[in-house]
């Protein structure tokens, strides 16, 4: 009985230091602290903490009251985690957008695939979108979207290889590049014109989080060096953000952004960019919604965000493996 006293003391004490950095994490305390580690590895606090939940919910301990009560503080968070899918069948059409960091068309053979190029190009075709936001693209490595007779291809660097693209099935003009100092990573704007309107569009990567299989959140080794790097990052990542925020200050038309943010949702610049427009995987996204093929580990770092005028009939989270991200489309209606 003493050990069985002592055992479910020990782990009433880690779920409890877990639920706390949990809360933290989602930031439901109000706190405003933003520590990296904290933020990156919120989805998987949440999931160790579920898992409690599971655990005393089994042996019909009280414990399960504190994984409710923190659930009921986080509500809003948790729903940038994890969505349930409507049941309902979206009937009304609209503008079919897709964001997709293709990573160069695996250029460098980061994937044991066939063609990549080739294989983007069947999938696009399937999809059907009417209109693309290309992250990474590698303009000598892309194939030929004929179905696509508008195209902008705008390097990060000057005479760089590597850069945003947009093709669209409608008109898009004033295309700009749009530059982040002291960095390899970008974007770009156009304007769209769609239906005698013209809706805004921003297609931007920010700071690369630059994580790997081998990087931990954990680990002794590594822990203290991977969170000064995330810290940096995080850093750039608010400067971007602050940039490309008084940049759209200016805009006068409706926006869509479509962005590889390299950061999740629950971060800061994630907040910055939705305090004015509405995320269109918490509006019709189904599951976790994980856009980085990161292993057992759900990072939700891509996001097509749009002016709070503009309706979200659909979205759709893409699982194929054809580069390091997975595509993400949502369907859109204006007025």
């Amino acid at each position: 009985m003493k050990n069985k006293s002592f055992l479910f003391k020990v782990a009433l004490a880690i779920n409890f230091i877990l639920l706390l950095l949990q809360l933290v994490a989602l930031d439901s305390m109000g706190l405003g602290l933003e520590i990296p580690m904290l933020t990156l590895g919120a989805p998987l606090l949440c999931l160790i903490n579920f898992i409690f939940f599971i655990f005393w919910v089994l042996r019909f301990k009280w414990p399960v009251l504190l994984f409710i009560i923190a659930f009921v503080l986080s509500f809003d968070s948790w729903q940038l985690f994890y969505q349930f899918k409507s049941n309902t069948i979206p009937t009304s059409k609209g503008l079919h957008v897709m964001s997709y960091n293709v990573r160069s068309f695996n250029r460098f053979k980061w994937l044991d695939v066939e063609d990549v190029p080739a294989a983007i190009a069947n999938f696009v075709s399937t999809i059907d979108p009417d209109v693309i936001c290309f992250q990474e693209y590698a303009k000598d490595n892309a194939p030929f979207f004929e179905k696509y007779p508008y195209q902008v291809f705008l390097p990060y660097v000057s005479n760089g290889r590597i850069g945003s693209c947009i093709i669209s099935k409608y008109p898009i003009m004033n295309s700009k590049k749009i530059t982040f100092k002291a960095s390899r990573n970008g974007g770009m704007q156009s304007d769209l014109v769609w239906k005698r309107d013209t809706l805004r569009l921003y297609n931007i990567h920010f700071e690369s989080l630059r994580i790997n299989s081998k990087d931990t959140l954990f680990s002794a080794e590594y822990s203290k060096k991977f969170n000064t790097k995330l810290q940096r990052v995080f850093d750039i990542q608010k400067k971007q953000v602050a940039q490309f925020e008084a940049l759209a200050s200016t805009n006068r038309f409706p926006d869509i952004l479509c962005t590889d943010l390299n950061n999740n949702a629950f971060s800061k610049s994630y907040k910055t960019l939705v305090s004015t427009r509405t995320d269109s995987f918490k509006e019709k996204g189904k599951g976790f919604g994980a856009t980085y093929q990161f292993p057992y580990f759900p990072l939700r770092i891509d996001y097509i965000l749009t002016a709070p005028n503009i309706k979200v009939i659909d979205f759709q989270t893409h699982d194929i493996a054809l580069s390091d991200h997975k595509p993400i489309t949502a369907l859109l209606q204006w007025p």
